[in-house]
């Protein structure tokens, strides 16, 4: 199979794409593709086989709230927030989707996915609502909890739950982790010549993660809000020495069982 990573940004010239062919219980990394347009992008992920994953680094949507308290405003409708402290109702139901607080809770100390309303993410959201768009008409279509082909990813978290997260992005300490990764050294220099390059590497192995069943899903109290705003895959922990070895994986779905 392929797995496909992408290191989304709203400026092309961050935007990163990265594939990895697994065969053998090794994963081959070809060189990344920088500077990614729209049209590379959909052509990617439009070309994806039958049993092909792809991981995207970027909120597949807006917080619910958010996007009712747009439309009330837009509409001169009463503020959703009113009577509640402003300060609070922004910070608690404007600013995080549902798997921004799963994640944050799952991964602290460290810092949680920035709010894809603030922080400059919804440009970066907007861009990803016009590929969306694209890839559900020219297919294949988008399941924003990550039931498909594409799913949401997060490198940052990713990399905490493989210990990766205290080192730098080299390759060499992707290498020793991960022994059975394969690529030469003038595609090992692309990678750690570049973050987002680098990135979207760990957004395949990410994506392998979810087609092996090594990511958190959500569960029946958590899909509805999934499918709306989107859902970060992340990885269970020490996942990372199995993704050779697809094998007979159960799936791990509810958010309670890993820690």
């Amino acid at each position: 199979m392929r797995t496909v990573g992408i290191d989304l940004s709203a400026d092309r010239s961050k935007t990163a794409m990265s594939v990895v062919e697994w065969t053998d219980g090794m994963a081959a990394v070809g060189p990344p593709a920088l500077k990614c347009t729209d049209d590379a992008l959909v052509g990617e992920l439009s070309g994806l086989r039958p049993g092909d994953q792809a991981g995207v680094d970027t909120p597949f949507g807006w917080p619910a709230e958010f996007v009712r308290a747009v439309g009330a405003h837009l509409a001169e409708e009463p503020w959703p927030g009113h009577g509640q402290d402003s300060e609070r109702y922004r910070k608690d139901r404007l600013r995080y989707r549902r798997t921004d607080r799963i994640v944050g809770d799952q991964i602290y100390p460290v810092k949680p996915p920035l709010a894809a309303p603030f922080d400059r993410i919804g440009a970066m959201v907007a861009r990803w609502a016009h590929l969306e768009d694209e890839l559900n008409r020219r297919g294949p279509r988008v399941d924003r909890s990550g039931r498909g082909p594409i799913a949401e990813v997060y490198p940052k978290a990713s990399r905490h739950r493989w210990g990766l997260l205290g080192s730098p992005r080299r390759m060499e300490d992707l290498f020793a982790a991960a022994p059975w990764l394969r690529c030469d050294a003038p595609t090992a220099r692309a990678y750690d010549a570049s973050e987002h390059a680098f990135d979207a590497l760990v957004c395949a192995l990410t994506a392998r993660a979810v087609a092996c069943g090594l990511t958190v899903r959500p569960d029946a109290t958590e899909l509805d809000d999934a499918r709306i705003e989107g859902w970060i895959h992340l990885p269970v922990p020490g996942s990372l020495a199995l993704l050779p070895h697809r094998g007979d994986l159960d799936p791990v779905r509810p958010s309670a069982q890993v820690g």
